[in-house]
């Protein structure tokens, strides 16, 4: 189907989806810090039983996407996105 001006919006996020997500992360961030923080974290990782699940979440945090610059002869900058870390910077 071609593009029709005013056509109705199909698919996709709801607007207020986006902001149910910000929200449930700043009260998962918020839980974090009150049970400890990092501290915390850090001390349950260390525990035995415990490694397996941390390094599960880590896997996850692995980059997922790649993409690189430059011509296929001199491709030098190649850039990873880690969802993870680039939300803390």
């Amino acid at each position: 189907m071609p593009f029709e001006k005013g056509h109705k919006k199909l698919g996709g996020w709801a607007p207020e989806s986006k902001e149910k997500h910000r929200r449930a992360a700043e009260v998962f961030y918020k839980i974090y810090n009150g049970i400890g923080g990092d501290e915390a974290f850090i001390e349950w990782a260390s525990k035995e039983e415990n490694r397996g699940k941390f390094y599960k979440m880590y896997a996850k945090q692995l980059p997922t996407e790649v993409a690189m610059s430059g011509s296929e002869d001199d491709a030098t900058a190649i850039n990873i996105y880690m969802p993870a870390i680039a939300a803390k910077l």
